[in-house]
């Protein structure tokens, strides 16, 4: 016999980060898990399994510490809080004339060309930057390409990264570091820098006729900068790996990352770590 459920328990669905992310939009969810269970992505080997591995970050785990798990081992947490606000990316190399989608955690090889694609699930502004040799951070988004170098995104709208090139690797080897930062409001640390100070742009204030002008003279991010940011928002981050090497019911390669707060100054960071052998 089921056990019979409180009205408590009732109002607390418990959720994947997968699952978290697209309840941001029901409509979105929907077609989704319709699409995800009717087709498959082959990536580079053809393969079409996949397996869910959720983590806590690593700085606070305090999302997840104690919560329940699913048969598969994947972390739920309460959903009840708030809407939480994440984003998914999921990494793409050139085989052929083709860009396939391959695992999260790929190695990659001298001449091997990759982007990636980038979604949140609520409107908002994004920010990415990659590491230079020198130690610094380069800006890979926003970018003269999209909008004349307004950063606000679509809420559910796939944005391939870095803007109109890929990234190649070349003879050296080594860690290609990537960051993704994602937030509902303008982030003023790196408004500041990157963008000019014309009638309030520099705030976040600029609409599609007026989108914000890049400050090419500013355009580097300082790398204590990004390092005082990633301290204060990689807490109580959940993450969810999806690949394909296991059975499942989720037929991509992606990373899901939500902040599952629901506070309307949450924040959500991504450390990629692109290995190059």
């Amino acid at each position: 016999m089921a056990a019979a459920q409180t009205p408590q328990s009732a109002s607390k669905p418990q959720l994947t980060p997968r699952e978290l992310f697209y309840s941001a939009s029901p409509d979105a969810a929907a077609a989704h898990k319709s699409q995800s269970k009717s087709s498959g992505s082959k990536g580079a080997t053809g393969a079409k399994n996949t397996k869910n591995t959720t983590t806590a970050k690593q700085d606070s785990g305090a999302a997840s510490n104690g919560a329940p798990h699913a048969p598969d081992g994947t972390t739920i947490i309460d959903a009840s809080s708030g809407p939480p606000i994440g984003i998914t990316y999921t990494l793409r190399k050139k085989v052929g004339d083709a860009m396939v989608d391959v695992a999260p955690e790929s190695t990659f090889r001298k001449d091997d060309r990759i982007d990636f694609i980038v979604q949140a699930n609520y409107p908002g502004y994004l920010y990415i930057g990659n590491k230079g040799p020198d130690g610094s951070w380069n800006p890979l988004f926003p970018a003269r390409e999209i909008d004349n170098g307004d950063n606000r995104v679509e809420a559910f709208h796939k944005y391939t990264m870095p803007p109109g090139y890929r990234i190649k690797f070349d003879e050296k080897t080594g860690v290609e570091e990537v960051f993704i930062l994602f937030s509902r409001e303008p982030v003023p640390d790196f408004e500041k820098l990157l963008y000019a100070d014309k009638g309030g742009a520099a705030a976040g204030k600029s609409t599609p006729a007026q989108p914000k002008p890049l400050n090419v003279a500013k355009a580097d991010l300082p790398a204590a900068t990004v390092d005082r940011l990633r301290d204060a928002y990689t807490r109580d981050l959940l993450i969810e790996k999806i690949d394909d090497d296991k059975p499942g019911d989720h037929k991509e390669k992606a990373v899901y990352i939500v902040n599952p707060t629901g506070a309307s100054d949450s924040h959500v960071w991504a450390d990629l770590k692109l290995v190059h052998k």
